[in-house]
């Protein structure tokens, strides 16, 4: 609980400086870019976080396609869009998933409509922003590799995955 407690504390504190802004444009092209943007601050802020993070794990490995890893990073939740879920909806969700995920999932999988419709709307996107945010990336031509590590940086580790999605789920966890 502690680690929630400080999250909530990061989004309510969360900015980009100038340093940041010259990371971001130095590894993500305009329409990456665009899709970076449209995220809300404290999102893009966690982003960042995730892609420093990243960087750090994978000092030592050799495998790595740093540039794939850091886009990858920047953009892992680019399926939630500024202004689509209020940060307290997203406090709500966090809180609702580790009480009742199995029900979480099942109510929030309608998306919009009948009671508390913005609230379930933010399940919905807490659970299927990275598909949402693959399919973002694939309309503007990113490549497979990419579409792949978004989609799947909230599932199980599978045999034969990119080894950068098994550093984004970390680099995540730990932001």
């Amino acid at each position: 609980m502690n680690k929630r407690v400080k999250q909530v504390i990061a989004a309510l504190t969360a900015h980009i400086t100038h340093e940041d802004r010259r990371f971001i444009a130095q590894h993500l092209d305009p329409a990456q870019a665009a899709l970076f943007w449209q995220m809300n601050v404290p999102d893009q802020r966690h982003a960042l976080n995730v892609a420093y993070t990243a960087l750090k794990l994978a000092a030592d490995e050799h495998r790595i396609d740093r540039d794939l890893l850091i886009r990858c990073a920047l953009l892992h939740d680019v399926g939630k869009v500024k202004g689509d879920v209020s940060t307290a909806d997203k406090i709500m969700t966090v809180i609702l998933d580790k009480f009742a995920p199995h029900w979480a999932r099942q109510w929030g999988r309608k998306g919009r409509g009948g009671k508390l419709a913005n609230f379930r709307h933010a399940v919905y996107i807490y659970y299927n922003h990275a598909a949402r945010g693959a399919a973002m990336l694939q309309a503007i031509g990113a490549g497979a590799k990419m579409v792949g590590i978004v989609a799947g940086h909230h599932e199980a580790p599978a045999a034969g995955e990119p080894p950068e999605l098994g550093i984004i789920r970390r680099a995540d966890s730990l932001n």
